[in-house]
């Protein structure tokens, strides 16, 4: 009777892990070839700006604000598997922190309250901190900032963090499709 039961735990596990939906950025769901992907993009007006390996990037307009979109697939090129939203870098604490509250609640107001919230700055415990002492504990590692949803499909994360040189760093929304960063997982576990 155990046995059963478990054989259609399994089955029912597997036939939910089918059926799940792709996670969506701008309308489109994350699957299927770079390429295919890609062009989708690009009918929606986002500009190619390079490709390394597998992965695209582009630049255009995301909700009324210039970004570079970075468009990640599987070793091969088959799934795509993530999307990296990457806007302007700004070495003022202030401006990145308001775009950061700005589009948390835009994700909060659509997909409810983020799964988690971590937003900690050393600056704060300083007596009347400064908008360097903030971007100071940024840019040596010593702050994290930043909230995940775990939605239908996958995961959204929104952080503040260093985005290139030493003091660049900007607000990064990152999409993450659970079935397919799950099947390039499984690819990998098979080759080791």
């Amino acid at each position: 009777m155990k046995r059963h039961l478990f054989s259609l735990i399994v089955l029912f596990v597997s036939f939910a892990c089918m059926a799940q939906e792709h996670l969506s950025f701008k309308g489109i769901p994350l699957e299927g070839s770079m390429d295919a992907f890609c062009k989708q993009l690009s009918a929606k007006g986002f500009k190619t700006i390079g490709n390394d390996n597998n992965t695209t990037l582009f630049t255009g307009d995301f909700t009324g604000r210039n970004a570079t979109v970075g468009v990640i697939a599987d070793d091969e090129g088959e799934n795509v598997y993530s999307v990296v939203v990457l806007f302007d870098a700004s070495d003022e604490w202030k401006v990145l922190v308001n775009t950061y509250n700005y589009y948390k609640d835009l994700y909060t107001r659509k997909y409810g309250k983020p799964a988690t919230v971590v937003e900690k700055n050393n600056a704060t415990k300083s007596v009347s901190p400064s908008d360097a002492a903030y971007m100071l504990e940024l840019i040596s590692g010593r702050a994290t900032w930043g909230s995940l949803w775990e939605v239908t499909g996958g995961e959204i994360e929104i952080t503040i963090e260093k985005a290139g040189g030493y003091s660049e760093t900007a607000v990064v929304i990152r999409y993450r499709d659970a079935q397919n960063e799950e099947a390039k997982i499984q690819k990998h576990l098979e080759e080791i």
